[in-house]
């Protein structure tokens, strides 16, 4: 049969693919198309096998629908493939949904196995199918997120449950990017996974190290006026759950009680810190509602009112900023707040001598004898070396123990390590009452000082542990 004479068919004498029925989803645009197709009919002949539709299935449901007589067809060939494949083979030009996608995919991998581990250069049946998988132009990358997405949905909700279709339907609606949906169903199993594994307490008490698995609001392990430097950055408003109950510091029912519970916080750091000391603060700005609140001033002001006098107010500038689509600039830094006790803190820029910094991403003449810290910081480097403060590291690392960290928000040590070598010495304790999983611990030891750490999550106790070992000598580890 000539495969290029267009026959003029009854449509209803055609069948719809039931693949491509189960396959495909109606399109957005669909009344938009039978509404030109009523004008001007069907331009694009239908490719039909055996009377049954396998181009055109949308075109030949528009036409049933508006009770049109006659429809376009080419009949082509019996094909020695699957419905399957047959359905995918004809579909590369139409606009399809992720889950579409992957089901594609799925189809081509049973038709067209490539063996796992195997070189398809060393193999040609491999190399063959490989080569047909990509003819389809399905992106590699895409594919592999929305598989892990199906496994940790499933595993997570279970096949066709509502709480598996919201997904997929948030998937296909492309509200949020598969990079951002992979990333957090890999958190809610890591989380999931933790309930049998994390103890409900964990704590670590060596000499050099305390870290107090218990809120901080009563530091009565630490004596008063025993704190040189206090280095912590608390739990942003409304940015983050950390699965610690409704009442955790940032889930507050507004911005006044979120800075009167911040506030609460720091009273018992004035009682510990030395009348020479220093308190360093880094507080994020969120958006709420379409607009700042200047929460990170007005939690400024705050202290003040506390008897906290504010000494400085740097700014942390990041390269590594979130992207956002709004109507406004993409925030790309946070402040860090230096609170005092009395005008005679102590202040010692002594460590800039050695201090590589030629292109002045923190500090201000240090090509002269004298040198400064600028208010704007960009820390795009280490300033010290130490051992890593990577979190992908410390994951694997928190992995190797038995557990998953599930904790991904985390200043660099740049920032505790300016703090500390300012405003202590060698051998004094620092004080971090938001641990989380002990940065400023790291950056306190690696420097020859002490560290005390509170922090209310055991999973991030635990990981403080891993991330401090290889600090500390003597070892005594507490878990209930």
């Amino acid at each position: 049969m000539n495969q290029s004479v267009v026959k003029w068919v009854n449509p209803f004498e055609l069948k719809q693919s039931k693949e491509v029925a189960n396959l495909y989803s109606l399109p957005e645009n669909y009344e938009t198309i039978k509404e030109n197709i009523s004008k001007v009919g069907i331009l694009t002949p239908l490719n039909v096998i055996e009377g049954v539709v396998v181009s055109g299935n949308l075109r030949l449901r528009i036409a049933m629908e508006l009770g049109q007589m006659l429809v376009p067809v080419i009949y082509l060939p019996k094909q020695n493939i699957s419905a399957k494949l047959l359905a995918v083979s004809y579909a590369q030009q139409r606009i399809k949904k992720y889950s579409e996608i992957l089901e594609e995919y799925e189809i081509l991998e049973a038709e067209y196995p490539v063996g796992k581990g195997c070189r398809t250069d060393l193999n040609p049946e491999f190399k063959k199918n490989a080569e047909k998988r990509k003819a389809l132009n399905i992106s590699k990358d895409k594919i592999n997120k929305l598989k892990t997405i199906k496994v940790l949905a499933k595993k997570l909700y279970g096949s066709g449950s509502d709480e598996s279709k919201k997904l997929w339907m948030q998937i296909d609606e492309e509200k949020v990017t598969l990079s951002r949906i992979q990333k957090t169903l890999k958190r809610e199993s890591e989380i999931r996974e933790n309930e049998t594994i994390i103890p409900s307490s964990f704590e670590v008490v060596t000499d050099n190290v305390k870290v107090f698995n218990k809120p901080c609001e009563n530091m009565t392990e630490v004596a008063d006026k025993s704190v040189a430097c206090i280095m912590t950055s608390p739990p942003y408003f409304g940015m983050r759950d950390y699965g610690t109950g409704k009442d955790q510091r940032g889930l507050e029912r507004d911005i006044n009680e979120y800075i009167k519970g911040l506030v609460n916080d720091f009273k018992d750091c004035y009682r510990v810190l030395k009348d020479n000391g220093s308190l360093w603060v880094n507080i994020n700005e969120p958006v709420i509602d379409g607009e700042y609140y200047s929460i990170s001033h007005q939690f400024a002001m705050a202290m003040r009112k506390e008897g906290w006098k504010l000494n400085d107010e740097i700014i942390w500038i990041k390269r590594n900023a979130n992207f956002t689509q709004a109507k406004r600039v993409i925030r790309a830094h946070e402040y860090i707040f230096h609170f005092v006790k009395s005008s005679k803190y102590h202040y010692d820029l002594s460590w800039m001598s050695e201090l590589n910094d030629p292109e002045n991403l923190i500090s201000f003449g240090t090509s002269g004898k004298i040198s400064n810290l600028i208010s704007s910081m960009d820390f795009r480097d280490s300033i010290v070396r130490t051992n890593g403060n990577n979190m992908s590291d410390l994951r694997k690392a928190c992995k190797e123990q038995g557990f998953n960290l599930t904790h991904s928000a985390g200043y660099p040590i740049s920032i505790p390590l300016i703090a500390i070598l300012t405003s202590s010495k060698v051998g004094d304790t620092i004080l971090d009452i938001y641990s989380g999983t002990a940065t400023t611990g790291e950056a306190a030891l690696a420097t020859k000082r002490k560290y005390v750490g509170y922090e209310i999550k055991p999973e991030f106790v635990m990981a403080s542990k891993v991330r401090l070992d290889s600090y500390v000598n003597e070892e005594l580890y507490q878990a209930a």
